[in-house]
């Protein structure tokens, strides 16, 4: 039996759902949600509907909290728990934002933090890893040349290396010991222009904060 959508949930593909989960899975997509959401990102924007853009955002950031709430994170934190410093690279303006943030939440934590962003410094951060070190490497694709060169020089020093991205099929991920995603999407058509949104980056470092703080409290409790 074929699923009944309507037209906005691919009912004109004359597939069921499952077919589509499946060919969403094939591109590297985790569901049918987020294939959906790319389909309409590639439509030629008519005019945004603030009230289908709401949901589609309430609804990654419902889906992103259960992923995360379901991670078991003990491999991640043991390796920040035994990092004497911690490299938070941004590769972008955004990414930028979330490293600063990243620094200003795990400081508390008692750890050393190194936050750098730009193409430019990939060398240098590069130069001054160390063994003892963890490198979070944070990339909206996972893709540009610069992130993979910092993975790949990191990875050849032996030092374990975390990578937050959106996508989940990427080079960048393939090349760390670690991998956090966010669920994320960018709004077109709205004043003439193409937004990204970040909250979620800055949603997943509180939740690794947290969760984290539970982690140590755990560890101080044997």
């Amino acid at each position: 039996m074929r699923a009944g959508f309507d037209r906005g949930d691919g009912g004109a593909c004359h597939v069921s759902k499952t077919v589509l989960v499946r060919f969403a899975q094939k591109l590297g997509l985790p569901g049918y949600r987020e294939l959906k959401a790319m389909l309409k990102l590639e439509q030629p924007e008519t005019g945004a509907n603030a009230g289908e853009i709401l949901e589609e955002m309430t609804g990654n950031y419902h889906k992103m909290l259960e992923d995360f709430k379901e991670r078991d994170c003990t491999a991640l934190f043991e390796k920040m728990r035994r990092a004497e410093r911690i490299l938070v690279f941004g590769s972008g303006y955004a990414q930028a934002r979330v490293a600063s943030e990243f620094k200003r939440i795990f400081l508390p934590a008692g750890k050393v933090i190194f936050h750098i962003h730009g193409n430019d410094m990939v060398d240098a951060l590069a130069d001054m890893a160390r063994g003892n070190d963890l490198a979070v490497i944070i990339s909206l694709s996972g893709e540009s040349e610069a992130v993979i060169r910092l993975a790949e020089q990191v990875r050849l020093k032996g030092i374990p290396a975390v990578s937050i991205t959106h996508m989940r099929n990427n080079r960048l991920a393939g090349l760390c010991e670690e991998n956090l995603y966010i669920n994320s999407m960018s709004l077109t058509g709205l004043n003439g222009g193409e937004y990204e949104i970040s909250t979620p980056y800055f949603i997943l470092i509180e939740l690794l904060f947290l969760k984290y703080q539970l982690y140590i409290q755990d560890k101080q409790s044997f």
